[in-house]
């Protein structure tokens, strides 16, 4: 089970993000999360110093952040994009809603696989107890 948990933390393909390039809105995986930014599958290649605007709406509350395209290299027959932002701040606050997004679906996958109805508040307190610890931690 922690296995599970960790190979599912550290590739949460289940996060979806919106990217906005220009006018162009595209949905794409959130790969993970990094001092200073975050990194998303594409299906082209984005050219480095491309302006983005960053949106997760799947939690509550959302997280919106302009950033920069700091690198793009193939993966597979995808690309793994880098974005960084200008803000420590605007890590951290991404950080929250990645842990956000898994505490949902936490409470999710508890009603599907047992009929338990939790709050999100239950929900957290059961998540951070039992995987809060296993989370990976931004290098500082």
């Amino acid at each position: 089970m922690i296995e599970e948990l960790r190979r599912f933390i550290r590739h949460p393909s289940s996060v979806p993000i919106q990217v906005k390039l220009g006018e162009q809105h595209q949905q794409r995986s959130l790969k993970d999360v990094s001092k200073g930014g975050l990194c998303f599958c594409s299906a082209a290649p984005i050219a480095v110093g491309t302006l983005v605007e960053i949106n997760i709406l799947a939690c509550k509350p959302g997280f919106t952040a302009k950033g920069i395209i700091s690198w793009c290299k193939p993966e597979g027959n995808q690309y793994l994009v880098g974005v960084n932002f200008q803000s420590k701040a605007m890590t951290y606050a991404l950080r929250m809603v990645e842990q956000i997004c898994y505490i949902e679906d936490y409470r999710k996958r508890i009603s599907a696989n047992t009929g338990r109805q939790l709050t999100s508040d239950e929900a957290a307190l059961e998540w951070i107890q039992k995987y809060a610890a296993d989370f990976p931690r931004l290098n500082e």
